[in-house]
């Protein structure tokens, strides 16, 4: 039996030790930027209204330079805060603040290039930083730039529309 614990408990700390793949720059350009056919306006603020649809609160925009930076602050559930400071006299992990910066590239007067960078931040009850890091989740991004699609799709029927109409 001891055997046995000689070599499971090892197994344990090397599965828990194990780390996400190491992207190269051009595979992190792949995933996190997207070529829109649509006017630069329309996916300007069709990202702005896909952030905040999402729950971010925009905290800087440049429509001359394409920027748009925004903000959600998630913290942990009450609960998730009690067992921390009861079982380990501190918490933690008080919540995560997640910044996203979108980028929109304008290529020409019918398609421009949408860039996003998400960062996430763990911090403790002091306000400390517990962990910081870039995400580059591919069905994240893929999930995010559909439904930025969608909502410039959105905007150019509306457009149609009320181009009809005139």
């Amino acid at each position: 039996m001891k055997k046995i614990w000689f070599v499971i408990i090892p197994t344990l700390f090397l599965v828990g030790c194990a780390t996400a793949p190491v992207l190269s720059p051009m595979q992190i350009r792949s995933i996190t930027t997207k070529h829109i056919e649509a006017s630069y306006d329309n996916i300007y603020r069709a990202c702005i209204a896909v952030m905040q649809d999402q729950g971010y609160i925009i905290k800087n925009t440049d429509m001359n330079t394409g920027l748009i930076v925004a903000q959600v602050d998630r913290e942990a559930s009450k609960s998730s805060q009690f067992w921390q400071a009861f079982w380990a006299g501190a918490i933690y992990n008080k919540g995560t603040l997640v910044e996203v910066s979108c980028m929109v590239n304008k290529i020409n007067d019918t398609s421009s290039d949408v860039r996003i960078s998400i960062q996430e931040t763990r911090y403790n009850q002091f306000g400390g930083k517990v962990n910081i890091k870039q995400l580059y989740d591919e069905e994240l991004y893929k999930n995010l730039f559909n439904e930025i699609l969608t909502e410039v799709k959105r905007r150019e029927a509306i457009q149609g529309i009320s181009l009809e109409k005139k």
